[in-house]
């Protein structure tokens, strides 16, 4: 008697479940820092600075001392939190704002700290002069010279955050620099408790000053390194590697640890290739597929040392992912007819998204590029559109080479899409063409807070 035939069920994909929610106001962001500058002037207050302002020239440069010294500390503070990648402040603000946030507050932190350095020194030169003074206070004083060593790094890196000067380095370069602040600020801290003025004499201060930093410190060690350990013990594996234009590729991750997992269109993560010499490199990819169980697909255009590394990758290698992480995503629009406009790379999110939007949303597509060897997904692009009751256009070559100057411009836009004043716009690509949209589309009606981009950070 033969046995019956047997086969495996057949295993359909199903979408991730969306990311969590957060409660997190704006009113309790504004709470916080409001409470913390309150304490930082509170405790400059408490300890005579603000009756030392109407002393002598040195009492006055002493006072400000403390309190720029004071204020850069808080600032620091404050930027380090912000990049702890909070899983609950980053779903209400976008790590691409936090991290802009982060560079306004280094800078902050710099004028600060600038204005610490000059006004130290003017109150340390009475009587014995400046040349005496910043001898003192680079390295005869106890701690000056850790602290001296830790202010040159914050400088540092504040220098080469700057645009001008990032623009000109690689992530990885940028990244190892960037690395210095937390050592600078480590070095800086003891010359706060020896030699401040708020703590030395005040055991309550001081105390309350030691637990905040340690606090921060906590914070960071599981929020961001916590997170790199995670996602080192669970990477996911090349499933699929596809050829979609000139230097563009797509590539699919999958493993047993999706089910779990928890994503949305429009968002993207942090891929970590784990292989010789690749390990150490840690670099943000949109997704362009909706995430499902099957996998998580990422489109890679030929940018640069590490998107050239992912373009080569072959099926099998380990992959570590972070994330995901960003807030433009299809819950954004409801049943508000839609325009997507995608530049280069930028064409990924845009189909992600476009996968999870309905005929109500009535999508409109516009996807620029250089030339047409560089246009990836067309046909995937043209079919979502056209069922969801939309319509997909490319606008291919130079920007001389175009029918119009600015394809961008608001009566440009209006022609091609007559309702534009009513839709929802989202917008993904380089810096200068999501300003050129976001220019066209206000002018063109759109309101601001219908006009939706991820920023890039870096």
């Amino acid at each position: 008697m033969s046995r019956p035939i047997t086969t495996s069920p057949v295993v359909t994909a199903q979408p991730l479940l969306p990311p969590g929610t957060s409660r997190v106001l704006d009113t309790d962001v504004g709470a916080v820092i409001g409470a913390l500058t309150l304490v930082v002037v509170g405790l400059w207050a408490r300890h005579g600075g603000v009756s030392s302002l109407g002393g002598s020239a040195t009492d006055v440069f002493t006072s400000l001392a403390s309190l720029t010294g004071l204020l850069a500390s808080e600032a620091g503070i404050l930027g380090l939190i912000l990049v702890t990648r909070t899983p609950k402040l980053e779903r209400r603000y976008g790590l691409d704002r936090l991290f802009n946030w982060h560079r306004l507050l280094g800078e902050l932190m710099a004028i600060f700290l600038v204005a610490h350095i000059v006004t130290g020194v003017e109150a340390w030169a009475d009587p014995t002069g400046i040349v005496s003074a910043i001898k003192d206070l680079t390295g005869r004083e106890p701690y000056m010279a850790l602290t001296t060593v830790g202010t040159a790094m914050v400088l540092i890196v504040t220098v080469t955050s700057l645009k001008i000067f990032r623009e000109k380095l690689t992530y990885e370069t940028w990244w190892f620099i960037h690395l210095l602040s937390y050592v600078g600020l480590a070095l800086s801290f003891s010359h706060q408790i020896v030699l401040g003025t708020d703590f030395m004499n005040d055991t309550v201060a001081r105390w309350f000053w030691v637990g905040l930093h340690v606090g921060v410190v906590a914070w960071i060690a599981w929020g961001r390194w916590g997170t790199l350990a995670r996602s080192l013990a669970r990477p996911l594996r090349v499933e699929a590697v596809r050829h979609e234009a000139s230097g563009v590729v797509s590539l699919t991750l999958g493993g047993s640890n999706l089910r779990r997992h928890r994503a949305a269109s429009g968002q993207f993560y942090y891929l970590r290739e784990l292989s010789p010499g690749r390990w150490w490199s840690n670099n943000p990819f949109s997704l362009s597929a909706e995430p499902t169980t099957s996998g998580l697909r990422f489109t890679i255009k030929d940018r640069g040392d590490a998107s050239r590394a992912f373009t080569r990758i072959t099926e099998g290698t380990r992959v570590a992912i972070e994330g995901p992480y960003g807030v433009c995503t299809p819950d954004l629009v409801g049943d508000d007819k839609v325009l997507l406009v995608a530049g280069g790379v930028g064409i990924g999110p845009i189909v992600s998204f476009l996968e999870q939007l309905r005929p109500e949303n009535e999508p409109v597509v516009l996807y620029r590029a250089h030339a047409q060897a560089e246009v990836a997904h067309a046909d995937e692009l043209e079919h979502l559109a056209s069922s969801r009751g939309g319509r997909f256009h490319v606008l291919v070559g130079a920007r001389t080479t175009l029918n119009v100057p600015d394809p961008f411009a608001a009566d440009v836009l209006l022609k091609t899409i007559p309702d534009m004043a009513e839709r929802v716009v989202i917008v993904a690509g380089p810096e200068s063409m999501i300003k050129a949209v976001q220019r066209g589309a206000r002018r063109a009606g759109v309101p601001f807070e219908q006009i939706h981009a991820e920023r890039a950070w870096w």
